[in-house]
Order: C-alpha cells, then sequence, then structure tokens
C-alpha cells in the first residue's frame, strides 16, 4: 500500500481557536479548590517529554481505558500529504498504566497553557478528570485527554498491517512516527507494562522500513 494515497480524510488538521482553547481550559480548572494537588496523567510522550514542572511523579493506573494509535498525525509525527498515527486514550474495558505527575502550584499557569497548546490545538481530546490509582493502592485525581471518537482526525481502529504501513514512512514536525511509536513501548518496559499489540505493531513496521530499503 503506498501510504501517499491511503484515504485519511481531507483538512484533518484544524486549529481550535484561542478563545475555545481558552474556554475549555477554564472549564476544566473550575472545579479545583485551592490547596487541591493538580495531578496529571501520561500515557504517550508525556512518559518521556513532559512539558511542565513537578515535583512528583509516579506509576498510575486507569481502569476502562487503554492507549491506542487511533488518531491521525498530519503535523507533529506526520505531514497532511502523508499523515501518521498518535496515539490517544481510548475508553474501553482495559486498563491503561502511565505516570502521573504533580504540577508546581508555583508554575502551574505557565504549565498549563504549555500543557494545552500541545494536548489541546485541534480538539481531538476531550480534557477529562479522572481517578487513577498507584501500585500503593491510593487513589489520586488525574487529568487526562481521552480522545473524542467524533473528530475528524479519530482514524478509530485499523488493520495491524495497515497501521504499520502508514507509520513506517511518516515523519513531521517532532520526528519520525516509528520513534514515537517505540519511545512509548520502551517508556512502558520501565513500567514492566507490555502491550503485545503495540509490540507487534513496532515488529511489522520494522519489517516494512526494511522492505521500503530493498
Amino acid at each position: 500500500m503506498d501510504t501517499n494515497t491511503f484515504p485519511a480524510p481531507e483538512g484533518i488538521y484544524r486549529e481550535l481557536s484561542p478563545e475555545v482553547r481558552q474556554q475549555l481550559l477554564r472549564e476544566t480548572v473550575a472545579g479545583l479548590s485551592p490547596g487541591d494537588d493538580f495531578w496529571v496523567f501520561g500515557f504517550g510522550s508525556l512518559m518521556w517529554n513532559p512539558c511542565y514542572s513537578f515535583d512528583q511523579q509516579c506509576h498510575a493506573t486507569l481502569q476502562g481505558y487503554e492507549r491506542k494509535f487511533h488518531i491521525w498525525t498530519s503535523i507533529a509525527r506526520g505531514t497532511p500529504e502523508h499523515p501518521g498515527l498518535g496515539l490517544c486514550l481510548e475508553k474501553t474495558d482495559g486498563e491503561c498504566q502511565g505516570i502521573a505527575y504533580r504540577l508546581l502550584p508555583e508554575t502551574l499557569e505557565q504549565d498549563m497553557d504549555a500543557l494545552w497548546f500541545r494536548e489541546m490545538t485541534t480538539g481531538i481530546y476531550r480534557p477529562t478528570w479522572l481517578e487513577a490509582k498507584t501500585p500503593q493502592g491510593q487513589a489520586i485525581r488525574v487529568l487526562t485527554f481521552v480522545v473524542d471518537p467524533n473528530h475528524r482526525q479519530y482514524a478509530g481502529a485499523l488493520p495491524l498491517e495497515t497501521m504499520a504501513t502508514i507509520i513506517a514512512g511518516a515523519e513531521g514536525r517532532y520526528g519520525k512516527n516509528v520513534d514515537y511509536l517505540a519511545n512509548t513501548i520502551e517508556e512502558m518496559a520501565k513500567l514492566d507494562v507490555h502491550d503485545p499489540e503495540l509490540d507487534q505493531l513496532l515488529a511489522l513496521v520494522r519489517a516494512r522500513e526494511a522492505e521500503l530499503l530493498v
């Protein structure tokens, strides 16, 4: 399959207006009381490249959600002509293990601006407060980003072979799509977390890359 002709939706990258993004930010933080801890849950690139200051991090688990390569990326890890696939947090019957970060109160405003610019540019995610559990059984309230399945960027479940073909040749502003996949698997391994589907996907991507070199 030629990924340049893969039928990704036209115009999948559309930024929200600054006004809409700021309104979503205000609504998200409105429920916090002074003195509340502010935790952010990272399940993808935030695990190895957080964009905020924090004074504590811990392994945490969300029940009822899984990380999936189910969204189109046409800027960060792809282009409009050759989009790649990005991670999202999707509601399922499974679980997602990642890293929870406690943000610093003194830098919270600028850190949230940075986080919002990174995660809420197009509105593919719904900022959501969920309960996560630490390995010690502690429950913490975390902010995370759940996919909007009605958004134009949502690709949904594709065959692994198709996903591998798309990822193998995609590269965008922040680098190669395959590196994003490999880094995610590497960070998951540090938590002793393994996803056979992602491992198989990476193996298929590497095989596809080798074919393209022949």
